[in-house]
Order: C-alpha cells, then sequence, then structure tokens
C-alpha cells in the first residue's frame, strides 16, 4: 500500500512540473516582440542569386519571422522577434554575405513607412489604384537614416 502512494505522490509531482514547465514556455513564446526593418541593400547584381541568397539567409537567422527582398528597390523588409535578434545583427547578417560584397543601411520612405505601403490606407478613395501607386512610389523612395 505505502509503494502505491508513493508512485502516485511522484505521478502528482512530475505531472504538476510538467503542466508548469508548458505553461511557462507558452507564455515566453506570447511574450515575442515584432519589429520590422527596412534595409537598402547595396551590391545585389541579379534577382535570382544575389536577391534570393539575401532573403535565404536573413530567414534563417534565429528570430526572423519574414524577410522579402525587393530587387529592383533594392530594400530588405525584415519582420522579427526585437527579443531573439536586433537590428545590428540583421545588418551584420547582410554584410557577413559573400565576405562582404553586399551593404545595407536601415532605411525609411518619406512618409515615415520603414515597411512596405499599407493599402488599406487607400480604401474609399475615388482612384484606388492611383492611390496605391503613389503610396508605393512614396514608400520605394528610401533615405538613411
Amino acid at each position: 500500500m505505502k509503494v502505491q502512494k508513493i508512485i502516485f505522490a511522484l505521478f502528482l509531482v512530475s505531472f504538476t512540473f510538467l503542466s508548469c514547465k508548458t505553461e511557462t514556455k507558452q507564455e515566453i513564446e506570447q511574450e515575442a516582440k515584432q519589429e520590422t526593418i527596412a534595409l537598402k541593400v547595396s551590391g545585389m547584381h541579379c534577382e535570382m542569386s544575389c536577391a534570393s541568397t539575401i532573403q535565404s539567409k536573413l530567414a534563417k537567422k534565429k528570430g526572423v519571422i519574414d524577410a522579402k527582398i525587393v530587387f529592383n528597390d533594392s530594400i530588405a523588409t525584415i519582420q522579427y522577434d526585437a527579443n531573439k535578434t536586433n537590428k545590428k545583427e540583421l545588418i551584420a547578417v547582410v554584410e557577413g554575405i559573400g565576405d562582404g560584397l553586399y551593404k545595407a543601411s536601415e532605411t525609411v520612405g518619406k512618409k515615415g513607412c520603414a515597411t512596405e505601403c499599407k493599402k488599406e490606407d487607400c480604401d474609399g478613395k475615388q482612384d484606388k489604384k492611383a492611390c496605391v501607386e503613389d503610396c508605393e512610389k512614396e514608400c520605394s523612395k528610401t533615405e538613411k537614416v
């Protein structure tokens, strides 16, 4: 009888510790601090090799949620968890590819849109297509921060 009580007590203690550990892990995952950065990337000469290599390397970086490269604008838009990585590390990833072949600097658009244009800003306007095109033109114009 004592053996059964000991085994039952061990089971309860084990179950309690395991369930607490799972909750803590979920809480940590929910506390992700998502941020977005836009980088001006120089040194890219081709879309298929250069841009896709940079995008792939960024996507593999711990803490990166999403990475997109627009070759024609030489812009990398990166969503990341600020608790796991930071702007300096992301710039270092780009500049570390190909032994320093590429250079990266943070950019911001004239309207302050460091990420992609929000097409929903044009909802309800008469000429939505023209609005979206104007927004994208403004956002693609970048300057160093």
